[in-house]
């Protein structure tokens, strides 16, 4: 008797992480490999690694990002966006190279989004500078600058100041990211880049915003912004403050962002927005709270990869630990299963595909001690 129970349980376990989708694709995550990307105080110069961004780039190298920071993990301090790739599906990495440094800069870079332009094989960094208003207003003023490589990451153009040939973003507190910005693949606007932030203004006022190109991120605009509510007024527990949001692109060419509540407005859970005209608005009448998404007050990062959309945050809603990625087979609606990368503390993260049997996990582990990687097949 006790071993048909056995047999029946270990039948219903089965069940419960091994879904079919109706293509007959099986999806039963499992962690296949696992590496330390970058290890704070393992450079003289870094101080720790934060903010992870990881991409395939048109070669199918995986390339991972950092904004390391250089004395402190403050959001002001000075940085570096520095990167490692991976030549064979993420189980070796070469060495760290800097790609931007703001050469200690009281209120320096912050990253950022990267944007893979599939039409042109390039690779846009979006990173901010300034935004805290503590440069040096003689020498500086807040923008955001864009950095671009045409041979997947191997070298890279000049830093451009967006507010050149956009001039909105002069003076403007706006940070992107942090995580992956977007190429439209589907009607409207097949081509237009997107890449979504939030704005860093004071403890009264804020909103949620993306910008947009059409000419391969030559000139944008931006989108309407969600402002905070309520507007001019300091922030409560419970008011609407969406930060950090991640965007994707769902099979419908309908535009989805998910993105962190910082006040739990309704609750200790995920916002997700949508927009049906390519990005230019995401009405509030559109606006869910995703109440199997529970959060902390953090990052997180979701994607949608053969089908399957993956959503990767430290599932809690009382501290940042217990980094999990859950699965979803109809774009969000429901999900389907989670998986526990990491129990204890874990932080900011960002997915990426590997191949179309993989994906990559980039994240924040033990109090930004380290950068780790695990790679997922599904």
């Amino acid at each position: 008797m006790a071993g048909q129970v056995s047999r029946i349980l270990g039948s219903f376990y089965v069940f419960l992480i091994c879904i079919v989708t109706a293509d007959g694709l099986t999806v039963k995550p499992e962690i296949v490999l696992e590496k330390n990307v970058w290890v704070s105080g393992e450079d003289a110069e870094i101080s720790e690694y934060r903010t992870p961004i990881m991409i395939q780039a048109p070669n199918g190298d995986v390339l991972a990002f950092a904004g390391a920071r250089k004395t402190s993990h403050g959001d002001a301090s000075a940085k570096v966006i520095t990167m490692r790739r991976s030549k064979d599906l993420g189980i070796n990495w070469g060495p760290s190279v800097f790609v931007v440094d703001d050469y200690m800069n009281r209120d320096g870079l912050n990253l950022g989004n990267i944007i893979v332009d599939e039409q042109t094989s390039s690779i846009i960094i979006i990173y901010s500078f300034c935004i805290h208003n503590a440069c040096d207003p003689s020498k500086y003023y807040p923008t955001n600058f864009k950095k671009v490589s045409f041979d997947n990451g191997y070298t890279w153009a000049e830093s451009v100041d967006l507010a050149e040939k956009s001039p909105f973003f002069k003076g403007w507190n706006w940070a992107p990211g942090p995580g992956y910005g977007i190429q439209k693949k589907i009607a409207p606007n097949v081509g237009r880049l997107l890449s979504c932030g939030h704005v860093v203004a004071n403890a009264t006022y804020g909103a949620m915003t993306c910008i947009y190109s059409d000419d391969h991120g030559d000139t944008w605009n931006k989108s309407e912004m969600l402002v905070f509510l309520p507007n001019n007024m300091k922030k409560n527990i419970g008011d609407f403050t969406p930060g950090e949001p991640q965007i994707l692109e769902l099979s419908n060419g309908r535009l989805l962002i998910n993105a962190r509540n910082e006040h739990y407005f309704h609750s200790k859970n995920r916002l997700i927005f949508y927009s049906d005209d390519g990005g230019k608005t995401f009405p509030l009448s559109k606006l869910r709270v995703d109440e199997a998404l529970i959060e902390p007050r953090c990052n997180a990062n979701t994607l949608l990869h053969q089908g399957v959309m993956f959503f990767s945050n430290p599932a809690s809603t009382t501290s940042r630990v217990n980094m999990t990625l859950r699965w979803s087979l109809d774009e969000g609606i429901s999900w389907t299963g989670s998986l526990v990368v990491y129990s204890n503390n874990s932080e900011y993260s960002c997915l990426s595909p590997i191949d179309d049997n993989h994906v990559g996990l980039l994240f924040e582990k033990d109090n930004y001690k380290e950068m780790y990687f695990v790679k997922i097949k599904f």
